[in-house]
């Protein structure tokens, strides 16, 4: 005999089309460059396209109506409301598709002087603009806030970081004559220093206004229901305690959803300074010693995470965590053959 169990009432499902498209990737750039006495130059587009990228619609989302609650929320689910009989064992269902979509575009601009008088640089900037679908690769719920209007979520990466310049810079210092001149030659120096604009957040309710029963996103697909934006500058004077206005958001009224796309808040930009200083000493025939002291974030500059973007949150527009400080590290290297 077959083995008999009860459907759990309201059960979470995850229904799989059987036939998905694989997600594609296409790769387009163009590259100029010139030399022009001794420095590289160099001016490079970068593009490419996802298609059919995962995202999860909520596929039996609850009705809202007159007496809409949280605590009725699988009652008032689709199935429950079409046939209560047999809707009641099914709660959230997950719907997969392979609609989404991806776009990255970038401007990537290089000047380099190779090795001459022992010193070389690297510099560049990109200008880039990243746009995307909430798409999965782990179906572990919806990732769409309207399952009505996926196309809502369509919006600037979270990783989208408009601007990112890199200067970098190796330099050996000159070996002089006397005793002087050998403490302080064969030195290698290399600063590098990367500045880059802020990555993205949402800003969020925190709470199930729309009262459909979708469970809320992950962070980085936008972190579930948006606010509403009510003022056109939603910055406040920039500071960790201020970074962000809270008189500049609401919340979309019962059973609505805001147009306020995800990801449109930037976060600080952030300022790395690192160096690394080296010297190999030779001790006889093939063994060699290697010393290396190494700085990160020479300068102890503050880089600041992201803000609260929780509404329903005390900590509202507050920046509470910030990056590493100044690290050191050393070592010694020995070689030998």
């Amino acid at each position: 005999s077959w083995p008999t169990a009860a459907f759990p009432a309201f059960g979470v499902y995850v229904n799989t089309p059987l036939q998905m498209q694989p997600t594609s990737l296409q790769q387009w750039n163009l590259s100029v460059q010139r030399e022009v006495g001794g420095w590289l130059l160099a001016a490079n587009y970068l593009g490419n396209h996802s298609s059919h990228l995962w995202r999860v619609p909520e596929a039996n989302p609850a009705v809202f109506g007159p007496g809409a609650t949280t605590g009725n929320t699988n009652q008032r689910r689709v199935l429950s409301l079409q046939n209560p009989d047999q809707g009641r064992f099914y709660g959230t269902i997950a719907q997969l598709d392979d609609t989404g979509r991806g776009n990255y575009n970038a401007l990537f601009l290089q000047v380099q002087r190779r090795l001459k008088n022992d010193l070389s640089v690297l510099s560049n900037w990109t200008l880039s603009k990243c746009m995307s679908d909430p798409a999965t690769t782990e179906i572990t719920g919806p990732t769409v806030v309207d399952p009505n209007n996926p196309d809502l979520d369509y919006a600037p990466c979270a990783s989208d970081r408009r601007h990112v310049v890199n200067l970098s810079v190796v330099w050996t210092t000159p070996r002089g004559n006397g005793v002087l001149g050998a403490l302080l030659g064969n030195w290698q120096l290399a600063p590098l220093v990367r500045w880059q604009s802020g990555n993205r957040s949402s800003v969020t309710t925190g709470v199930d206004n729309a009262l459909n029963g979708t469970p809320p996103a992950p962070a980085n697909f936008g972190g579930g229901q948006r606010a509403v934006q009510v003022i056109d500058d939603p910055y406040g004077d920039g500071s960790p305690d201020n970074y962000l206005n809270r008189a500049a958001f609401t919340s979309p009224a019962p059973g609505t959803y805001s147009t306020l796309p995800p990801f449109s808040i930037v976060n600080p930009s952030t300022l790395q300074n690192d160096i690394a200083i080296s010297r190999t000493f030779k001790v006889g025939g093939n063994q060699s010693l290697q010393f290396r002291w190494e700085i990160f974030n020479v300068l102890n500059t503050a880089n600041f995470n992201g803000p609260v973007t929780a509404l329903n949150s005390p900590s509202f527009g507050k920046i509470q965590s910030a990056q590493d400080p100044r690290i050191m590290q050393f070592g010694l290297k020995f070689r030998f053959n």
